[in-house]
């Protein structure tokens, strides 16, 4: 059999050895699979990288949104001003967030105020707000004039807040009410994510994020996120130098491209295209095959190879962009750009297969060491448990939750069954332990030896006495009578007030029970003598104990209900024991004995013969006799 240190060493070295074999086969395998299994690794990180950063982009801005919908300072008034309360909010919440390009609102009256950073933007983007060149903020403003038209002041700031240029547009044209944004936000009722479209004033790419203002005047508050910046984050997530990550939506509207801004340059160049670049555009390459392999297909992924016969890996994945609206995302990766990494793999995990195989074994035996001392001390400790020993004044501790656990447990559990063994005989917990004594009620028919003892006027000693003070001194006359009983294996089966009921050779089988009971009553009458004579210099009135003792057939066992019982003797020779005690008091002796008790033992000790009497509550005549010392 293996010791618990030898056994974990071996488990751990044998996972060692199959761990460096799987590595080993891992090397045989084709390098086409290994390929496919880093490209594909790639790819799902470039996948959660970009839509993680697009929802969480997404999620951001409509927090946001929903929180400024709310504020006094913009839903409780369409009288909007350049110097409102609105503005200083808009400028901070642009600040916290800087992947949003502005944030506006727009009122059933025709008003319109939007906050934008300019200090992102690029030169063709700053020249068409005709932006002067140290602006970091623009304030665009639209009040409804009472003819119903929306001129539009532009009003800049540098990035102190201070005034550096205004520019009015009396035509501008721009009615936030027509706008996707406001009207099916207005239509909804509740926040709205609308799909990619060309902003109205930059001509850039964006995604609106919006809801229904939540105050005194109805109105929608919006903001922005531009996706040419977002599309440079993509490209950066790639898969391998020469992969590729595009994003389009359900309606084929590019959201992310490696050539994004070339596409947006095309559509606004060309009159036939007004909107964004759409995938209907992408004719040819290897981009236009995968996207003709998953027509109508949520999840798409494979091979496919160009006109060089270079191989791609490809995967196409369907994913919510808001209620009722998708995207999708494409992600291709170059298999020559992981042939290199994967051979590096194979090598460095044959070597760390080896450096890791040499250096577990050390540290697992030094491991399996530390675990079977913490054991060994826990079993240490269970071996008290049965022998009902004191417990360890602290628990076995470890570094292992399920050790410490353990260690805990045991010692709890030492406490308890030694907390019992002082209100249960001991020999009886250690039988229930064992199973040796059963659980249910009832019990078995066998011979034992009953010693009663009694305190002659108790009665009129505890009506004297201080409480406390009798407690004390019971608790003392208790204690050395338990220790003469149990020092001759008697189980104490019960105290009854100031009397005490012992049986011997139950639990446990006691050839000699009569002779232990009769040196029992000896000893314990002896040291209650002596215990008199401290109580006599304490100023306490002496214990004068009478015992009574009787050896015959009893029935042994457990005795009450299921939820409590109590294992101890019934029977006529219980009771006879009983009353052998009480006789003490009209013979004028402090130990009796009954005949069946003198017979067995007259050899071994002395004894004063009494006339025969009949107990109380018994039918039959009785010899008794005096208990007096031990024959010489």
């Amino acid at each position: 059999m293996f010791t618990f240190r030898t056994s974990i060493t071996l488990a751990v070295m044998a996972f060692v050895v199959a761990l460096a074999a799987l590595l080993i086969a891992i090397q045989v395998r084709s390098l086409s699979w290994a390929t496919h299994e880093a490209a594909s690794a790639y790819m799902d990180a470039a996948s959660a990288k970009a839509l993680g950063r697009l929802h969480g982009e997404l999620n951001a801005i409509a927090s946001l949104v929903n929180v400024l919908a709310t504020s006094s300072s913009v839903a409780d008034s369409d009288e909007q001003s350049e110097t409102g309360r609105a503005i200083p909010l808009f400028k901070a919440a642009l600040q916290e967030m800087p992947q949003t390009d502005s944030i506006y609102a727009g009122f059933e009256n025709g008003a319109w105020l939007q906050v934008r950073r300019t200090s992102d933007l690029n030169e063709d983007q700053r020249a068409r707000l005709r932006a002067p060149a140290h602006a970091d903020m623009v304030i665009n403003l639209v009040r409804p004039t009472p003819a119903g038209d929306l001129p539009m002041r532009r009003i800049f700031q540098d990035r102190q807040g201070n005034e550096i240029g205004e520019v009015d547009l009396w035509k501008y044209g721009y009615d936030a009410r027509t706008r996707p944004w406001y009207t099916q936000t207005m239509k909804l009722e509740r926040a709205y994510v609308t799909e990619p479209y060309l902003s109205y004033s930059l001509g850039a790419p964006v995604i609106t994020v919006s809801a229904p203002l939540q105050g005194k005047v109805p109105g929608v508050l919006a903001a922005d996120l531009k996706l040419d910046t977002f599309s440079d984050f993509v490209q950066a997530q790639r898969p391998g130098p020469h992969g590729t990550v595009m994003i389009f939506d359900q309606a084929g509207s590019l959201i992310a491209h490696p050539d994004f801004a070339e596409f947006v340059a095309s559509a606004m160049t060309d009159p036939a295209r007004s909107q964004l670049p759409n995938i209907d555009g992408i004719k040819t390459g290897i981009v236009a095959s995968v996207l003709q392999k998953s027509l109508n297909v949520d999840v798409n992924e494979g091979i496919v190879r160009d006109d060089k016969g270079h191989g791609y890996l490809f995967r196409l994945t369907k994913f919510p962009l808001g209620e009722g609206y998708s995207a999708s995302i494409l992600l291709l990766a170059a298999q020559d750009d992981f042939v290199q990494n994967v051979r590096k793999l194979q090598f460095t995990g044959l070597v760390l297969a080896i450096v890791v195989g040499a250096a577990f074994i050390p540290m697992v035996w030094m491991f399996g060491g530390s675990m079977a001392l913490s054991l060994n001390a826990i079993t240490a400790q269970a071996r008290k448990l049965q022998n009902l020993a004191e417990p360890d004044p602290v628990p076995v501790t470890s570094n292992i939750a399920e050790i410490h656990d353990l260690g805990i447990t045991v010692n709890l559990a030492q406490r308890a069954i030694w907390s019992f063994a002082h209100f249960v005989p001991k020999e009886i917990v250690r039988r229930v332990l064992d199973n040796s004594i059963s659980t249910r009620l009832g019990g078995v028919k066998q011979e034992i030896t009953l010693v009663f003892t009694d305190v002659q006027g108790f009665t009129t000693i505890a009506e004297s006495a201080d409480p406390d003070v009798l407690m004390r001194q019971t608790s003392r006359y208790f204690s050395v009578l338990t220790q003469a009983f149990l020092a001759e294996g008697g189980t104490i089966d019960k105290f009854i007030g100031d009397a005490v009921m012992v049986f011997w050779n139950a639990p446990n089988p006691q050839p000699d029970h009569v002779a232990r009971a009769c040196r029992a009553a000896l000893a314990a009458q002896a040291a209650g003598e002596r215990l008199n004579a401290e109580f006599a210099t304490e100023g306490w009135k002496p214990f004068i104990t009478r015992f009574g003792i009787h050896v015959g057939e009893a029935v042994v066992g457990n005795v009450g209900s299921t939820e409590r019982m109590n294992y101890t003797a019934l029977g006529n020779a219980v009771n006879l024991a009983a009353r052998l005690e009480g006789l003490n008091k009209e013979v004028g002796t402090t130990i009796l004995a009954s005949e069946d008790v003198y017979l067995r033992v007259r050899d071994q000790f002395e004894f004063n013969p009494f006339d025969a009497v009949v107990a109380k509550g018994m039918s039959r005549e009785t010899r008794i006799y005096g208990l007096v010392g031990v024959s010489a």
